[in-house]
């Protein structure tokens, strides 16, 4: 190599050293980057949920290379998204972290995974898998830091408990997410909690915890229009259940005109003035809900108007109201008892799952203990066996070796045995196959020569030049099987000096064949004739019918053209070439004529 392909070598490398260098530093910076933007959209996500999903939505996934890193915005962007209220149905988002996270992440990790595919879950009314991912994500609790992710999924899961009518269950998950919002001091979401409890009290008619959690709610002061109107909807609730007239109507003639009542509002002001005896105005607010076309709950509906209507003495449309009203409970009693019962039977397959679980591991402990204790036996009894044998060792190595080279001996004689033996009887095969071979051989020029005496031998009138193909052809045979049976070769001289003459001179072997053929065989040479076959075409077609092969012909004949012959032949045979071989064709034909 020359000092100038060197010099152009030397500038390469360090070229190329930097191209790389610049690469990696050129990922390293992108994925930092992207990083770095991740972070600010965690921080973002409490507070200022729309920034947050504005910045991750301009993120550029594609240039992500790591699946931790995928997982990570997967999560980030499921979370914006829920918290700008994009009730999503489809996995599409959240999978990377649903495959990344709930093997490799950690318990917070897990715990939020959980949450959003519960959450989609949900969207999707899909409330037993809902329950299920809730379920094990609260399993995590111990382990994980994200306490409002917890309360998060205690409020999801006891929303699903209260569309199950488990109303203990929906208010124990409320009770344990205030508390943790309350440590957080995130007050407007504990009040929402404390009174969604109420609200379930009020329906089991718990006045006693009702009270404890009314006391509570009346201590919070800075509370919005909205959180004033829940609070005196539940009041009310609170008042018809378990006050007296004098309580309703100074609740109603001290806030009447201050608040203006929401749907669930008006239903409860409709109850209340059932319970004053003011049966009228109950009516025109449940006829109000008709006229705007509100959408309330109906089952709650119609357990204020039926009463209603009973007091106003209007019977008959009291119980059309209370029919449906029953009607209603009973698919409600029916979905709740369903809901238990599944309950029942999941938690029994759980206990049978948890039982045969237990005893599978008590099996695999008393097998450990059973196969060390074993082996402990066995190293026990190795060690006893090799300190006895130790004195031993050379007799038996000496032993041994003699014993070896005796069966080495005796293994070399059954060889040789066993290969005079194969040796004797494959010359026996041998031999009985030649005789049977010969006894075939002979049987089958027998039949040849006693077909062609037969043939001399007709009444019918056989042309000259067969007669003389026909004799020529049983003295050979006679010759040949003289050979055969005496095992003398000198009485088969003739026939091999008949075979080489005949054979040499190819025209006349050829016609020599067909006056055989054309006695032995007389409508095999018709077929031909009357297909228009000329006499050297049918001299061509016999050789065929001796067994000879496409190739074998051509050599036989020392003819290029043999292959236009066969070609003509085929013609008026009307055989396509592509049909079969004009060798099995003639064979089968002469088989079957």
């Amino acid at each position: 190599m020359d000092s100038k392909k060197l010099y152009q070598i030397s500038r390469i490398i360090p070229i190329s050293i930097f191209s790389i260098f610049i690469v990696i530093v050129s990922c390293n910076n992108k994925s930092r980057l992207i990083k770095n933007r991740l972070d600010i959209v965690e921080s973002l996500m409490e507070n200022h949920p729309d920034s947050a999903l504005a910045i991750i939505n301009s993120i550029d996934v594609s240039e992500m290379t790591r699946d931790s890193q995928k997982a990570q915005y997967a999560l980030l962007k499921s979370m914006a998204l829920d918290k700008n209220y994009v009730d999503t149905t489809t996995f599409d988002v959240l999978k990377p972290a649903i495959d990344y996270y709930l093997e490799y992440g950690t318990p917070d990790e897990k715990l939020r995974t959980y949450y959003y595919q519960g959450r989609i879950y949900q969207n999707r009314s899909d409330y037993d898998n809902a329950l299920k991912s809730y379920i094990r994500g609260l399993d995590l609790t111990e382990s994980c830091r994200d306490s409002l992710t917890i309360a998060r999924m205690l409020v999801a899961q006891g929303i699903i408990y209260q569309s199950f009518y488990d109303y203990y269950g929906y208010i124990d998950n409320c009770l344990k997410a205030a508390k943790i919002y309350e440590a957080k001091l995130l007050e407007y979401l504990e009040f929402d909690c404390l009174a969604s409890a109420l609200n379930g009290f009020n329906i089991l008619k718990d006045k006693d915890r009702a009270d404890s959690v009314i006391n509570i709610l009346t201590h919070f002061k800075e509370l919005d229009n909205t959180q004033r109107l829940l609070l005196h909807n539940l009041h009310l609730t609170y008042i018809y259940q378990f006050g007296s007239k004098k309580d309703i109507l100074n609740l109603i003639d001290n806030n009447e005109d201050s608040l203006d009542y929401d749907v669930n509002g008006i239903l409860n002001l409709a109850k209340a003035y059932n319970k004053l005896g003011d049966n009228f105005r109950a009516l025109q607010n449940l006829n109000y809900l008709d006229e705007i076309k509100a959408e309330y709950d109906t089952f709650k509906y119609l357990s204020i108007k039926y009463p209603i209507l009973e007091d106003m003495k209007n019977y008959e449309e009291a119980l059309n109201v209370y029919k449906d009203f029953v009607d209603r409970l009973e698919i409600i009693n029916s979905a709740k008892f369903e809901q238990k019962s599944q309950s029942m039977e999941e938690r029994h397959q759980m206990e049978l799952q948890a039982e045969r679980n237990a005893q599978e591991n008590f099996r695999i402990v008393c097998c450990l203990i059973g196969g060390l204790a074993i082996l402990v036996l066995i190293v026990i009894v190795l060690a006893l066996i090799a300190r006895s044998h130790k004195t031993k060792k050379v007799l038996a190595m000496q032993k041994a070796r003699t014993i070896e080279l005796e069966n080495d001996n005796l293994k070399s004689e059954r060889e040789r045995l066993t290969l005079e033996n194969m040796n004797l009887q494959l010359e026996r095969d041998k031999k009985a196959l030649e005789a049977e071979n010969l006894a075939h051989r002979v049987e089958v020029l027998e039949g040849e020569s006693e077909s062609l005496k037969a043939l001399l031998e007709t009444p019918e009138e056989i042309p000259e030049e067969v007669q003389q193909a026909i004799q020529t052809r049983i003295e050979m045979l006679n010759s040949l099987l003289a050979g055969y049976i005496t095992d003398n070769s000198k009485y088969e001289e003739p026939y091999d000096i008949w075979v080489k003459q005949l054979t040499d001179n190819t025209e006349e072997f050829m016609n020599s064949n067909r006056l055989a053929f054309q006695a032995s065989h007389p409508k095999f040479i018709r077929y031909f004739e009357d297909h228009d076959l000329t006499e050297s075409e049918i001299n061509y077609v016999c050789l065929y019918a001796i067994g000879l092969r496409g190739k074998e012909v051509g050599n036989y004949m020392k003819k290029r053209s043999h292959v236009n012959i066969s070609s003509a032949i085929r013609k008026k045979l009307g055989i396509d070439k592509h049909e079969t071989n004009i060798g099995i064709y003639v064979r089968k034909l002469l088989k079957n004529l």
